[in-house]
């Protein structure tokens, strides 16, 4: 039995665990949305409560007004009657404002990758562990900017790209080890320990191979193809630039020119569009490579797909389909530019998206979920089961007890009874 990549890939925890159709992926972020939004306002309502009872609002201490969304100094206890104001309801994100954010979070991760030099393999996971991430986490739980440094470095790792955490930590302003370590099982239980991400880079470099070959005469094609590789040097060289361009005649040199910069535009594609957008979800490594290298270069992709499939056939129909329909997601991305975009234009759409970015950071100042602020401490709390400063739960501290002392009585009875010491009766 001879398995094709097709194969391997459908048996992939990326096909079988990360792969929605658009509806359901909308269904998925909404339940995220209104799970998050209800705990938000319960921990608001939970701690406002706690606060009245405890303390006069005047005399609260700063950790818990920066904590609580919605309180600000002087804004919940000028009015003298108990703080209408900072008493109203928390008003949270919408899924819209949610995803807007997370696009934010995997453009800075991107920054972020070219500000500490990872390799283009190493960025992408990190974007792509964000997106699973916030498919089952609200922007309102878990905020961006520290998951993002922490999935970047666990992305460091499966990519083989190791770095020690303190030196990753070191690359950061005001960060310490443990704000980097703190959401590690938080994130991969997130991703539900599925950490391989299938890129569609070496795909593009072996399509780059294959073109190459085809211009040099040298290729070699399938079985059911009864063109020689002159025959499809010949065709390749007459292809036309762009879709319905008149035939053209290169030399093999000039061509060869003519896949360097296609390879370039496609690659940029695949590190930009591909990244930011939900094409990961939908479409496989291999229909996103070709869609990018469709909106480089049509002809030429056409041509080398019609060398992998026959064109009359019904499957080229729906390949042709299905990449168009991702080469249509890609470029509806706004870092997607094509010769018809000024750069005038390209400035105020930018400047438009920052604006609003920047709306809905400040909305989310005021719907924080007050119990996920503090990783560092939450992690620690969970390494020790703590309840209380540090003091272990009594039923937990028990049950431990009573297991070490079964593990202990059963292996006395497996082993017999500790030897004695010093010669000891």
């Amino acid at each position: 039995m001879k398995l094709t990549e097709d194969d391997l890939y459908r048996r992939s925890s990326q096909y079988k665990h990360w792969c929605f159709t658009p509806s359901k992926l909308a269904l998925l972020r909404q339940k995220t949305n209104i799970q998050a939004s209800e705990r938000v306002k319960a921990n608001v309502a939970r701690q406002r409560a706690q606060r009245a009872k405890n303390l006069d609002t005047t005399s609260a201490s700063d950790s818990e007004r920066a904590n609580t969304p919605g309180v600000e100094n002087g804004a919940d206890g000028a009015s003298g009657n108990g703080g209408a104001v900072g008493d109203k309801e928390v008003d949270c994100l919408t899924v819209a404002e949610e995803m807007r954010l997370v696009d934010k979070f995997c453009e800075t991760a991107l920054e972020l990758g070219n500000f500490i030099k990872v390799p283009a393999e190493v960025t992408a996971t990190t974007i792509q562990y964000l997106r699973r991430f916030y498919l089952y986490n609200s922007p309102m739980t878990y905020e961006g900017q520290n998951i993002a440094r922490a999935t970047m470095f666990i992305a460091c790792k499966t990519e083989g790209w190791h770095i020690p955490s303190s030196d990753y930590a070191a690359k950061f302003a005001n960060v310490t080890q443990e704000q980097v370590l703190a959401p590690e099982h938080l994130i991969i239980q997130a991703l539900r320990f599925n950490l391989e991400v299938r890129h569609p880079f070496r795909g593009l470099k072996g399509a780059h191979v294959e073109l190459g070959e085809m211009v040099k005469g040298t290729y070699v094609p399938l079985e059911w193809d009864k063109r020689t590789g002159t025959q499809i040097q010949s065709e390749i060289l007459k292809l036309p630039k762009r879709a319905g361009g008149a035939p053209m005649n290169l030399s093999e040199s000039d061509f060869r020119k003519r896949l360097e910069y296609d390879y370039g535009v496609a690659s940029n594609i695949l590190k930009t569009s591909a990244q930011l957008t939900d094409t990961y979800f939908h479409y496989t490594p291999s229909q996103i490579m070709l869609a990018a290298h469709l909106l480089a270069d049509e002809p030429l992709t056409l041509f080398l797909l019609a060398t992998k499939v026959p064109p009359p056939s019904p499957i080229y129909s729906k390949t042709v389909d299905t990449i168009r329909a991702c080469a249509a997601k890609l470029s509806s991305h706004r870092s997607y530019t094509d010769s018809s975009t000024s750069l005038e234009d390209k400035e105020a759409r930018d400047k438009k998206e920052k604006a609003e970015v920047l709306a809905i950071i400040k909305k989310l100042r005021q719907c924080r979920d007050p119990d996920k602020m503090d990783l560092v401490k939450l992690n620690e709390a969970h390494k020790r089961d703590a309840v209380h400063d540090g003091e272990l739960d009594e039923r937990k501290a028990k049950r431990r007890r009573l297991d070490r002392e079964n593990a202990q009585k059963e292996a006395d009875e497996f082993w017999g009874p500790e030897l004695p010491k010093n010669g000891a009766k």
